[in-house]
């Protein structure tokens, strides 16, 4: 990953592998890393930072939020000196300890068996929960993550949109532009341009991410991104350091 970032001449990468998830939700760390990896993590990224010294490497984390996932997460957060913390949610969870992926191709039967509508709400309630909660996220990514399967939703989210747009700006997280979801059966960026536009208007930052799963996904889509940011009316991307501090580059 970092070779290939290296080979595009980027200045800065970051790394963001998922935290590992209770065994009742991930028994066989399929989805995330297992508890034994997390050292591992840390050590493959320092040597990465002595073989590349020309490029910033954060060391990053995405969090799943899930009901009930606060505490979990903040433990992890105290062990470990994570430098960017991003913010997601991938599946419906609830009380009794049920829990749906509703991201996973595996998974995808699930959306024929529930009210879309439904999804997409519950989908936006735990999203705020998660960016209202003592989890210091620094970015929330593919902000509207349920379409990538191809279940847009169909009924007007503007209320939601301008909701999510004014938390993140209270909470003062990045956003990103994710161009993987060109590659996803939905076949759009993420976010969708009208919730681009209203983080636009809530005077959110926004960076770029292509969230590789492969170093031949480094950087992939970049123009089609930095399009969609200017349509929304940015003018500026807004890159994150291993400081915690913030970059900004003119479009």
């Amino acid at each position: 990953m970092v070779r290939e970032a290296v080979d595009q001449g980027m200045t800065m990468v970051a790394l963001t592998e998922h935290l590992p998830l209770p065994l009742e939700v991930d028994p066989d760390n399929s989805y995330g890393m297992s508890p034994e990896q997390v050292d591992e993590y840390f050590a493959l990224l320092d040597e990465a930072r002595l073989t590349y010294p020309e490029i910033e490497i954060i060391s990053g984390i995405e969090l799943d939020w899930r009901f009930g996932a606060e505490e979990y997460l903040l433990d992890w957060l105290a062990r470990y000196p994570f430098e960017l913390v991003l913010g997601s949610v991938h599946m419906l969870s609830y009380p009794n300890g049920d829990h749906w992926e509703f991201d996973h191709p595996a998974y995808v039967d699930g959306w024929k068996v529930r009210d879309e509508e439904g999804v997409w709400r519950e989908y936006f309630d735990l999203w705020m929960q998660a960016i209202t909660s003592k989890v210091p996220f620094d970015m929330m990514p593919h902000p509207d993550l349920p379409k990538k399967m191809g279940f847009k939703p169909t009924f007007d989210t503007t209320e939601y949109y301008q909701a999510m747009a004014e938390a993140a700006a209270r909470a003062g997280v990045l956003v990103e532009v994710n161009t993987s979801g060109l590659h996803k059966p939905v076949g759009e960026l993420y976010p969708a341009p009208a919730l681009l536009r209203e983080f636009y208007l809530a005077g959110v930052p926004c960076t770029m991410s292509s969230d590789a799963h492969s170093p031949k996904h480094v950087g992939r889509n970049f123009e089609e991104g930095y399009a969609a940011l200017r349509a929304a009316g940015y003018t500026q991307i807004t890159v994150p350091t291993r400081s915690g501090d913030r970059r900004v580059i003119e479009l």
